[in-house]
């Protein structure tokens, strides 16, 4: 039976209003007190996580920006990896088209090249948000990731554009059809979810995991069982095709699963 349960957030443990359901947080309270941990794996920044964490009310671990930061139960920082400062610098001198808005996390902070109204929508729960600056200027240490929010097809373009540039140096991928999401080449999911499993004393085996996006690949493959959500992009459903399908997120899709099979 599974000891560790990790999870996505937005198209797999959140409702589409970006907020944890109230079945959900009676199961994830359900799970702590079996003894099984919960830990949530997101490419979301940890000051917005933090927020939801308050609303599940729990002691759980934050896999945050993708992976480039963890923070413990108590919201301490335990591991970090950042864009390199002389990648990033490259990065935000691209020249891009007016319909792809550019974003950075960068340690505590959000930034931005342009408003984005609608992205704030994600987030319910949180008093986080941007600042609009000159992206080419900003200071490039601390920076956890980049994600750049547009059409797919204008996003599939700069994807290329940076693969040729930085493949060697930068994990390139799709958390959305609309969000192309960019860190350091060692900055994954199933990366972070090494280090805090090692910390925990607990394996690989012994994980079960849920997501919707390509940025949960590498830590679908590397669990036990990773389960795909209903809901999730067709480029995941073709990437994992033998991967097993569960409810929607708004179906409380991760709660039902785990009320059925794991509790």
């Amino acid at each position: 039976m599974y000891k560790v349960i990790v999870s996505d957030l937005d198209g797999t443990l959140l409702t589409p209003a970006h907020i944890v359901s109230e079945q959900t947080k009676v199961t994830i309270h359900k799970l702590l007190k079996q003894g099984k941990k919960f830990i949530i794996a997101t490419g979301r920044h940890n000051v917005d996580v933090e927020a939801i964490r308050k609303t599940i009310d729990a002691e759980v671990y934050l896999i945050t920006s993708n992976g480039a930061r963890v923070h413990n139960n108590k919201g301490d920082l335990i591991y970090s990896k950042n864009v390199p400062i002389e990648i990033a610098q490259t990065i935000t001198e691209i020249v891009l088209p007016e319909t792809i808005q550019t974003n950075i996390y960068r340690d505590n902070e959000w930034f931005v090249d342009k408003p984005n109204p609608e992205i704030l929508s994600f987030s319910q729960d949180s008093t986080f948000s941007y600042q609009v600056t000159d992206l080419t200027t900003l200071e490039k240490a601390g920076i956890a990731k980049f994600f750049f929010c547009g059409p797919h097809e204008d996003l599939v373009i700069l994807a290329a554009q940076i693969n040729a540039q930085h493949s060697a140096q930068l994990n390139v991928s799709f958390s959305l059809p609309e969000c192309l999401e960019v860190m350091d080449i060692n900055v994954n999911k199933a990366l972070a979810l090494t280090e805090v499993l090692k910390i925990k004393g607990f394996t690989m085996a012994e994980t079960i995991a849920f997501g919707d996006g390509m940025n949960d690949i590498e830590m679908l493959q590397a669990v036990d069982k990773g389960l795909i959500m209903g809901n999730a992009s067709d480029m995941l459903k073709a990437a994992l095709p033998h991967f097993e399908m569960i409810g929607s997120s708004a179906e409380d899709g991760v709660a039902h699963y785990i009320e059925k099979n794991i509790l």
